[in-house]
């Protein structure tokens, strides 16, 4: 019974080694699927205002920090209005009391929303710098006294020109200390 548990073995190791070589040579491994390619055309602004970028390097716990939105006026008309939404939402906490203990909490306990609103004129073909201040704290009051709340956040920033969505940031990973 040894010699044939051996040669069936040996047998499906050879089919498996085989059928590996020629599915990579002829591409049913791996490979660019559709969803995976890269498209051929260039990006084209959008003749309405839209967020040209986002750099929330600088967000930190315990001081007034910033967040720079660029918005571009690609439209027709001026903004004069502009309104900036962070929704952030606890994922893992830094100490792991704290994470232990926010387990227990719901969705909606574990986040935050900050509005922000400008009135700056946005001329069409202009492009302007919107500087969001969040003086977000370091530690919150909880039944066990004052915690921090450095950590791991998912974060979407929306921005809003004239009353109108006009581009969103989705920072699944945004960790805060």
């Amino acid at each position: 019974m040894k010699a044939s548990n051996q040669i069936a073995g040996r047998n499906i190791a050879a089919i498996i080694i085989t059928l590996a070589i020629v599915c990579s040579a002829f591409g049913c491994i791996g490979g660019d699927k559709p969803s995976e390619q890269k498209p051929t055309t260039p990006w084209v602004a959008p003749e309405r205002p839209y967020v040209e970028s986002v750099d929330t390097s600088q967000l930190k716990l315990g001081v007034p920090s910033d967040a720079t939105i660029t918005i571009f006026n690609n439209g027709n008309e001026t903004v004069t209005k502009e309104k900036i939404v962070m929704t952030a939402t606890a994922v893992k906490m830094d100490d792991w009391k704290v994470n232990l203990g926010m387990k227990s909490m719901s969705a909606e306990e574990k986040t935050e929303t900050y509005t922000l609103e400008f009135d700056d004129r946005i001329e069409s073909g202009e492009s302007r710098e919107l500087c969001a201040e969040f003086n977000l704290p370091a530690k919150v009051e909880t039944k066990i006294g004052k915690v921090s709340i450095a950590g791991t956040y998912h974060a979407v920033i929306k921005v809003y020109a004239n009353d109108e969505l006009i581009g969103e940031k989705i920072l699944t990973d945004l960790h805060l200390t």
